[in-house]
C-alpha cells in the first residue's frame, strides 16, 4: 500500500528576478532538516522517489524541497539554459523564498550535474550533497573532463555531439508519445532502463508504479514538457560544462560531506568510479542495482546525507 500520507507544508509559484516563473513545493516538518532535491529528467516537484515519504519524514524529521527545473510542470522554460542558469536560481529561491542559508542536497540522475554545478559555484550553500546514478560530461578530453569509453559508448557520443538534430525528432516522438501517456513512460523504462532488481521493486509496489507515473505526467504535461526533457536529456550536456566534478566543494569540505551511489547493473549513468575518482570520495556502488537506485535504497541514501556535514 503506497504510504503517500506526507504533510505538505507548500507549493509555491515564484517569480524570479529575470521574470520566469519558478515552481516549488516542501513536505514533511517546517522545522525538520531541510533537502533540496533534484530529480532526474521527466520529474519534478510533486516526485518524491519512494513508496514510504511518511515513514521517512517521522524517522528523519525533514523538511524535502522538490522543485520544477525549467520547462516543467509550472516553471518557466528556459531555452538554451546552462547548468551555471541554474545555480543562480537555486541560490534565489533559498534566500528570497525559503530563508535557508545552506542545506542537504540530493540529486539523481539528471539532477546530479545540476547539483555538481550549485557544489562547484556555490558551495557555501551546500552542507553536504548526495549524487545518486550521477551523470557524466560528454565533451572535453577524457579522462580529466569525461570518462573513457568503450566503441559504442564513443559512438553514442559522437551523436549526441553531431547530429541534435536527428535526435531531438527522435526522441522528441518517443517524449511526446510519453507525454500523452505517462503510464507508457513507466512499462517503457521497465522493459528498457531499469535492471532487475528495479523491475521486481516497482511490481513489488504497485501503488508506487501508478504514482510514478502519475509525477512524471504532472511535469512533463505542461506545454513545453517535451523540449524540457530533450534539454534536459540532451541539448543542456551537449555544451561544455562550467565547472569539473574535481571542482565540487561543500561548505565544510573537511568532513567528508559528499557521497556517490551508482549501481553495477546501471548502463543508463555508469561512471560512478570515474566520478568518485574525480570528486576524491569513495562512494558506494550497490552491485546488484541499476537506475532505480533512487528508490530501492531511498532510506539508506537519506541516512547517510543525515549523517553528515554536521
Amino acid at each position: 500500500m503506497l504510504d503517500r500520507n506526507i504533510p505538505i507544508i507548500t507549493e509555491q509559484i515564484i517569480s524570479l528576478k529575470c521574470g520566469r516563473n519558478l515552481a516549488y513545493s516542501e513536505y514533511g516538518l517546517q522545522e525538520g532538516q531541510p533537502i533540496i532535491f533534484f530529480s532526474g529528467a521527466g520529474f519534478g516537484r510533486h516526485y518524491i522517489p519512494t513508496p514510504f515519504p511518511h515513514t521517512i519524514v517521522a524517522k528523519h524529521a525533514v523538511r524535502f524541497i522538490t522543485v520544477d527545473r525549467p520547462g516543467y510542470g509550472q516553471s518557466s522554460p528556459h531555452s538554451g539554459r546552462t547548468y551555471t542558469d541554474w545555480v543562480g536560481d537555486v541560490v534565489e529561491l533559498m534566500e528570497d523564498h525559503l530563508s535557508l542559508r545552506e542545506a542537504r542536497f540530493l540529486a539523481h540522475s539528471a539532477g546530479t550535474p545540476h547539483l555538481a554545478a550549485v557544489c562547484a559555484l556555490a558551495p557555501d550553500r551546500v552542507i553536504a550533497a548526495s549524487f545518486v546514478c550521477p551523470v557524466s560530461p560528454i565533451t572535453g578530453k577524457a579522462p580529466v573532463d569525461r570518462p573513457p569509453e568503450n566503441f559504442s559508448r564513443g559512438c553514442g557520443r559522437f551523436c549526441l555531439l553531431h547530429c541534435s538534430g536527428v535526435l531531438d525528432r527522435i526522441f522528441g516522438s518517443v517524449f511526446q508519445k510519453w507525454q500523452d501517456n505517462p503510464t507508457k513512460y513507466v512499462n517503457d523504462s521497465m522493459t528498457q532502463i531499469l535492471c532487475q532488481k528495479d523491475v521486481a521493486f516497482m511490481k513489488e509496489h504497485a501503488d508506487f508504479q501508478v504514482q510514478h507515473a502519475a509525477d512524471f505526467g504532472d511535469a512533463v504535461r505542461a506545454p513545453n514538457g517535451v523540449e524540457a526533457m530533450l534539454e534536459d536529456m540532451f541539448h543542456i550536456n551537449q555544451k561544455p560544462w562550467e565547472f569539473r566534478y574535481s571542482d565540487v566543494k561543500t561548505s565544510n569540505n573537511n568532513n567528508n560531506p559528499i557521497q556517490v551511489w551508482w549501481g553495477g547493473a546501471d548502463d543508463t549513468a555508469p561512471h560512478g568510479k570515474w566520478i568518485c575518482k574525480q570528486l576524491g570520495v569513495e562512494g558506494e556502488c550497490i552491485i546488484d542495482a541499476g537506475h532505480g537506485l533512487i528508490h530501492t535504497e531511498f532510506d539508506r541514501i537519506v541516512d547517510a546525507l543525515l549523517m553528515v556535514g554536521s
